[in-house]
């Protein structure tokens, strides 16, 4: 169950999409530079929350702990086309980065880590536990270079995190808030119902080198690991990610979420050297129940 995850601190290059305009041509470099500048704004206004300031709050959370949560369920309406519902989580996924302090043998800079999505319009998030993991250990294992995790969204605005709520490991969850000192607008998904085997769903996350990536696909298998104990069910999918979009938003062609990107397990031939494929695992939606409630 508990497959290859998806964490990566690599640096990549985001792009530049203005919000809903899918149309256009991503500069990453120009996004990434952009966020950056906004990163470091914050942290010079004291806007930032460092990662020992991060972990010093987490490492006291209750896990598995229910919260209460102010969140949407997505109504009926007409389906949408596939364009359109990429248009729609243009707006609705955020960047999870990493900050590296300048020390003597590395430069200041930002890589992408991870990605997720808020539920309402407070800045109420969802990502993976994996993705937090280092903020849970009762001993903080930080590198000398490492400074804080942050997020963007597609414009370029960057948000510090403010507060975990919840976690489930089983689960791969995690439940935080992010601080808007800037006032912009959050575009929260709302919450679907579980998507049986063959029911269409979309993606859009992180993919290392190929940021706000719009893949799409059908659920393949939906499966349980009781011997893990609670919180084990997966929805395996055969719409494309990889690392770096460990937290994204599955949806159905309603915009309602279904899932939430956690692992890949890659299948090879008997001596290991072929890949024959790769199963996608996501957290089916029933399992954010196990952390919130309204």
């Amino acid at each position: 169950m508990f497959r290859k995850l998806l964490l990566v601190g690599l640096l990549l290059r985001a792009g530049s999409l203005c919000a809903q305009d899918t149309m256009r041509f991503r500069d990453d470099e120009k996004f990434k530079n952009l966020v950056y500048t906004n990163a470091r704004a914050e942290m010079e206004q004291g806007g930032m929350k460092g990662f020992r300031e991060l972990w010093a709050q987490a490492v006291n959370v209750v896990p598995s702990q229910k919260v209460t949560v102010k969140y949407g369920r997505a109504k009926a309406r007409k389906p949408m086309t596939a364009v359109e519902v990429a248009k729609q989580l243009n707006d609705q996924v955020f960047v999870i980065w990493k900050f590296f302090r300048k020390t003597d043998k590395n430069i200041e800079g930002i890589a992408i880590s991870a990605t997720a999505f808020p539920i309402n319009e407070e800045g109420t998030m969802v990502t993976n536990h994996h993705v937090f993991e280092m903020l849970f250990k009762k001993t903080p294992g930080f590198y000398e270079m490492d400074s804080t995790l942050f997020l963007s969204d597609v414009n370029g605005n960057a948000f510090s995190i403010d507060k975990v709520l919840s976690y489930d490991e089983n689960a791969d969850l995690a439940l935080f808030t992010i601080k808007n000192n800037h006032g912009v607008k959050i575009h929260p998904i709302t919450l679907g119902n579980e998507a049986p085997v063959g029911a269409p769903v979309y993606l859009l996350s992180n993919p290392e080198g190929f940021p706000y990536y719009f893949s799409a696909g059908q659920v393949a298998r939906n499966a349980k690991y009781e011997e893990f104990g609670a919180n084990t069910e997966r929805m395996d999918i055969t719409a494309d990610y990889a690392i770096g979009s460990s937290g994204g938003p599955v949806v159905n062609e309603f915009g309602g979420l279904v899932g939430v990107v956690s692992s890949t397990h890659s299948i090879f031939s008997s001596q290991r050297q072929d890949l024959q494929m790769v199963v996608k695992q996501t957290i089916p939606v029933r399992s954010i129940y196990s952390i919130m409630t309204k």
